[in-house]
């Protein structure tokens, strides 16, 4: 029976093993050294030592640190400086960055990297972290390694604690992932980033540009620029849940583009379609956490992992020993390929516009000279996503200003690439079709259908969710059935 009642204050703090960045192996730092490029690095920040850059990413550079005074390594993380060109435009965001990771140091969890403090630098914020060696969950997952059922709830267990801890004190992660789950122990996890993954919440991910954070795991509104709640949490929750079933990611695309389109017209497919051996009932439990609207989710930590322990229990299963996470974690294995049924096996030359890769030539070419081209070109054949794509391409830069120079012009280039647009384009309900619509159900559900349907076209998530909820409403069985037959020619209105 897996313990559904959080032990938080009342069990022993977990153990560490050893002592690492937290960010270390984050799929967003994959492109800097662990050691060099500290180029522009203060000596100090605060009280605290900076030694060497440990990682850096699209968002952030993650810094080895010590506090001297108490004799404690630090991990202390800051935003890159195209991320504080924008926030330095505005001072209140600055405040509202300050406010949001002094609220993630009360998270004080077993299972949270702690953060210690926050601290204000020649104009730049950095936040001062628990320093936690250990391996990732995305290692653990890369691997192959499917985990017993049981131990599968119990990490998903000590997750939706942290999570559901962090919630009740008003903090929302906003990229939750299995690079941001540490493995300090052999059977226990810790969330990381906690205080640091609010740049959406600062304005910085609008509406028509590409979202900051992993696409992978982002809840479906938030690609329509709503604003994240607890309940992007939880299906970010939901996605690795189905991952450590399955080995898979649940939904499979080449790009932003059709992934967007996936998550606002497709479901996830049944667990069982992986592992014959799974059952319903927690097929359930992974649908509705993945439900494609918020209101359709689990609307809790707690109710999510109350009805994942009923799910496991409800079915037996074979009695494994739990696997050594800190085994598994600390080596990154290669990623599994997706089965071949479900991938789409396009190249991101397929996928960008002609147009969109000569500027990304162009621009590289500023750093390398014309053999910038070449490489973009090479690069766009061999990825299969704008993050593995970009990583490959910074790689090659070799000063730390001419890489953050080319990162942000290069976002901007894709921000403007049609696929994008056109998508989330396509998920809007238009001032039009609302009209169309409304004129449709005013005979079926009367005064009320105008207000009715402005509500739904704001916070439904894709059109399948616009429709299905409005016949909910028609209270006749046949009205019902014809307002969803004509819901196609209401679609093509624009």
């Amino acid at each position: 029976m897996i313990n559904t009642i959080d032990p938080w204050p009342n069990r022993t703090r977990l153990p560490l093993v050893r002592e690492f960045s937290p960010m270390a192996a984050d799929k967003d730092l994959r492109t800097g050294s662990s050691q060099g490029g500290a180029s522009g690095m203060p000596a100090r920040v605060g009280k605290y030592r900076l030694d060497h850059v440990v990682g850096r990413g699209a968002i952030g550079v993650v810094y080895k640190g010590y506090d001297e005074q108490i004799d404690r390594p630090l991990a202390i993380k800051t935003l890159r400086p195209e991320i504080l060109e924008n926030l330095s435009e505005n001072d209140e965001l600055l405040r509202r960055f300050a406010t949001e990771a002094r609220s993630a140091a009360r998270c004080l969890h077993p299972n949270i990297v702690t953060v210690f403090d926050f601290v204000e630098h020649d104009g730049a914020p950095y936040i001062i972290m628990e320093y936690v060696n250990a391996g990732t969950l995305e290692n653990v997952i890369r691997r192959g390694t499917l985990l017993p059922i049981r131990q599968v709830g119990e990490i998903m267990a000590q997750l939706l604690f942290a999570l559901g801890y962090a919630h009740s004190k008003g903090v929302i992660h906003r990229d939750v992932k299995p690079a941001n789950i540490l493995c300090p122990s052999a059977a226990s996890i810790k969330v990381s980033d906690f205080g640091v993954a609010h740049v959406e919440a600062l304005d910085l991910t609008k509406p028509g540009g590409i979202p900051i954070g992993t696409p992978n795991y982002m809840a479906p509104e938030r690609f329509l620029g709503r604003p994240a709640d607890a309940r992007a949490d939880l299906f970010s929750a939901g996605v690795i849940l189905f991952q450590m079933l399955t080995g898979a990611k649940p939904f499979i695309a080449a790009d932003l583009p059709e992934l967007m389109r996936k998550l606002m017209n497709d479901s996830p497919p049944p667990i069982m379609t992986y592992r014959p051996e799974l059952w319903p009932e927690i097929d359930a439990v992974v649908q509705r956490a993945l439900a494609r609207n918020p209101e359709d989710r689990f609307q809790t930590a707690d109710e999510f992992v109350v009805a994942l322990n009923a799910s496991i229990e409800m079915r037996p299963s074979a009695d494994l020993p739990p696997l050594d996470l800190t085994e598994l974690s600390h080596t990154p294995g290669k990623e599994q390929p997706a089965p071949a049924k479900e991938h789409l096996n396009q190249t991101m030359a397929e996928v960008l516009t002609p147009g969109t890769i000569d500027a990304l030539g162009r621009s590289l070419a500023h750093s390398l000279g014309p053999i910038g081209h070449l490489l973009v070109k090479q690069a766009s054949h061999e990825t299969m996503d704008v993050d593995t794509f970009l990583d490959l391409l910074v790689q090659q830069i070799k000063t730390e200003a001419e890489a953050t120079t080319f990162r942000k012009t290069a976002q901007q280039v894709l921000r403007d690439d049609k696929g994008f647009k056109i998508a989330q384009m396509e998920a809007v309900i238009s001032q039009t079709e609302i009209r169309a619509v409304t004129e449709v159900l005013l005979p079926l559900i009367g005064p009320v259908a105008p207000t009715l349907v402005a509500r739904q076209a704001e916070k439904s998530v894709g059109r399948d969710d616009f429709y299905r909820r409005l016949s909910d409403f028609i209270p006749s069985e046949r009205d019902r059935a014809s307002f969803l037959k004509i819901r196609g020619k209401l679609s093509e209105i624009k």
